[in-house]
């Protein structure tokens, strides 16, 4: 959206107070975001400027926001966002609310030189859980074509970034429309030179079995982080049948099994619904005991909360004090698990790449994306270090910089190698072609 303003002739300001339209990109995953979008586009309308609300939230609910917002445009219009801007401009209340799939790869895109640089591949899943409403305003998968992602990949690259942030609604399901696959992609994004790196974002249990024995070969390039995001939602069968999730507890414990054998070192991510209709004192103890056995270094842990329009909007609640007591318990819980997984780096070296500048230090990811709060004052991000351990916290490690690693940089490593560019982009081409 801000690449077709800008090429419309729009500038983008840093600050609302400078703004003469304000954009809302909106999400509405869960319900406390929700709220978070209506408080926002309330305290934005008040500034006396048009104020337009993009996003998920902007098809799904836009009764909640057509109060405070002149115009909406929905995930599958941002084309029109232009149009969008320029009535609201002038007073005009406008909506741009289509359903039909969109290829974004095909859109210009804003590269403001990021080290880490969001890298959409897909929109849309191929599932129907019962709670989800963001399948209602993403709709069925469509995958981007791998020679616009290989296009997309070299200008962020170029462009300074050093870590590519592979993101979907199901990252594994990518490529099921258009004859492809997640590991074949992967292959091809990684003969683009370059000691860059590769996070891969959120992969559902039922699409990751498909391809998890080519997937795992492929992450075996050093380049990319040994780090799944597998949600598992509940230990309990009884409870994902109700999910209509697709896969058993047994099948995320024979992609756990599979992932911590490939790799020495592995961050696994997990995502957890506390409070589920129709979750019982031995389900809850089933996902108690499903994290104890999987022990993910990472959980997210959400409260049930219905959204509107889905079937489990429909379920009979729990009691929110049966919920709250849960989710304690498990918060406690993934804490500890996550403590004892980092003590047992504590005295070590770590490969670190540096990425971020906090108001305390510097932050940084080991190989296995496991985050590092670096301590020194001669930091420069992008570079990667030696780090020796000196502390563990439950969501992070504490080191201290030993040295300077001689590692090249994406951009550098890119501009330092045409022949090696030039057999890419042949390659690439040759693709293209077919």
């Amino acid at each position: 959206m801000a690449a077709l303003l800008e090429r419309a002739g729009y500038e983008l300001v840093d600050s609302p107070e400078k703004a003469d339209a304000i954009i809302l990109n909106t999400c509405n995953v869960k319900k406390p975001t929700e709220d978070r979008m209506v408080h926002r586009a309330k305290v934005l309308s008040a500034r006396g400027v048009p104020l337009i609300v993009a996003g998920c939230m902007a098809l799904t609910q836009p009764y909640r926001l057509r109060q405070f917002a002149l115009a909406l445009v929905g995930p599958k219009s941002i084309h029109r966002i232009v149009e969008a801007v320029e009535g609201a401009l002038e007073g005009r209340r406008v909506q741009f609310l289509d359903r039909t799939d969109l290829d974004k790869s095909t859109l210009p895109r804003r590269i403001p030189a990021p080290l880490s640089a969001p890298f959409p591949i897909a929109e849309g899943c191929v599932g129907a859980c019962s709670y989800c409403i963001t399948r209602f305003a993403r709709g069925r998968l469509r995958s981007y074509t791998p020679a616009s992602l290989v296009r997309l990949a070299e200008e962020l690259i170029s462009a300074g970034a050093i870590e590519l942030l592979v993101t979907a609604q199901d990252v594994a399901a990518y490529g099921l429309d258009i004859g492809t696959s997640l590991p074949e992609l992967l292959e091809i994004l990684l003969e683009i030179p370059g000691n860059y790196r590769v996070r891969l974002g959120m992969m559902n249990p039922n699409t990751l079995s498909r391809i998890v024995d080519e997937l795992l070969r492929a992450m075996s390039d050093p380049r990319v982080y040994k780090f799944l995001h597998i949600p598992v939602q509940s230990g309990s069968d009884a409870v994902l049948k109700l999910m209509n999730r697709g896969y058993t507890v047994a099948d995320f414990l024979g992609l756990v099994k599979k992932f911590r054998s490939a790799f020495r070192e592995a961050t696994l991510a997990t995502d957890v619904i506390v409070g589920f209709p129709g979750e019982g004192d031995e389900d809850f103890e089933a996902t108690v005991k499903l994290l104890e056995e999987a022990k993910p270094e990472v959980v997210n842990i959400s409260r049930f909360g219905p959204r509107p329009g889905t079937p489990a909007a429909r379920m009979t609640p729990l009691p929110p004090q049966v919920v709250k007591r849960r989710s304690k318990i498990l918060v406690e819980l993934v804490r500890e698990i996550g403590l004892r997984a980092n003590e047992k780096f504590v005295g070590k070296e770590l490969t670190v790449l540096a990425l971020e500048k906090t108001k305390k230090g510097y932050q940084g990811r080991t190989d296995f994306y496991r985050a590092v709060a670096i301590m020194g004052e001669d930091v420069r991000l992008g570079r990667f270090y030696s780090v020796e351990i000196d502390e563990a916290r439950p969501n992070y490690l504490v080191g201290r910089i030993i040295s300077e690693l001689d590692m090249i940089s994406g951009a550098a490593r890119l501009s330092e190698a045409p022949a090696i560019n030039r057999a890419h982009n042949n390659r690439r081409l040759e693709r293209e072609r077919a």
